[in-house]
């Protein structure tokens, strides 16, 4: 009876803190953190408000950490008529004036297992990604990078291609700031012999930045003719084989030589 009633002791004082909107540091799954508080939660998206400029930002509640999720269902239980309603926001607003000027740096880590001289080998690759503004004034915000990775076959008879990730990072810029993100790790393995070679090797990756109504304000590429078919590959869906004309295989089945939870 004591600890039934501890219980409810504890899960009342629970709702009673969350009730009274302190803020909190919400961490992405790639690391970057961002001090808010939760406005709403409808589906699989939240919403929260940051506690800087008190902006509004939504994300996929998948972007956050698991810790920030289990906080974001106690929200719910919470705030039952706030969770049940989706958030109503203003419709975004395109930038105003020429784009931003920004720059990237995008860098592959890649950690690699095996014979320098052929046989089998794997490796464990993700992107280090750095954005930055050459703005004097102008604040590029509720914007989106969003990277899309690739990998090829490693016989070079084959020229279809692998779209590893898909991966959206919400972010705003100040002017003369950067920021930072990093892709997950994906692990690929491949034999590479004198008449015959199999699995799948790095192909690169196609970078895009828009602003929150879906400008299109910046592209980074390697090989750097992906920029020119950022269109044809911008609405493709992750993990998925395509040609090279971006097209999807529909009955292409995805390579075991491919690990994506790293």
């Amino acid at each position: 009876m004591l600890r039934r009633a501890f219980s409810l002791l504890a899960s009342l004082l629970l709702l009673s803190q969350l009730a009274v909107g302190e803020t909190r540091f919400f961490v992405s799954t790639a690391g970057s953190l961002l001090e808010g508080e939760i406005v709403s939660a409808s589906g699989d998206k939240v919403t929260l408000r940051k506690k800087d400029d008190g902006a509004l930002l939504t994300v996929p509640r998948t972007t956050l950490c698991r810790e920030d999720q289990a906080h974001i269902d106690a929200w719910i239980t919470a705030h039952p008529d706030a969770a049940a309603a989706p958030s109503v926001t203003p419709a975004p607003q395109a930038s105003t004036g020429p784009k931003f000027s920004l720059s990237s740096t995008v860098r592959s880590a890649k950690s690699t297992r095996g014979g320098v001289d052929g046989g089998f080998r794997t490796i464990d690759l993700a992107y280090n990604i750095q954005l930055q503004s050459r703005e004097v004034t102008r604040e590029l915000k509720g914007a989106k990078m969003t990277i899309f990775t690739f990998a090829r076959p490693a016989d070079a008879g084959d020229d279809r291609l692998y779209l590893l990730q898909k991966i959206e990072f919400p972010f705003d810029l100040k002017a003369q700031t950067k920021v930072e993100q990093k892709t997950p790790e994906v692990r690929l393995s491949y034999y590479q012999g004198d008449a015959y070679r199999d699995g799948s090797r790095e192909h690169g990756y196609l970078l895009v930045v828009t602003d929150a109504a879906g400008t299109v304000h910046h592209l980074d590429s390697n090989p750097e003719g992906m920029q020119k078919d950022a269109k044809l590959i911008m609405p493709l869906t992750a993990p998925s084989v395509i040609d090279r004309s971006f097209k999807v295989l529909p009955n292409a089945i995805f390579p075991a030589t491919i690990e994506l939870a790293r």
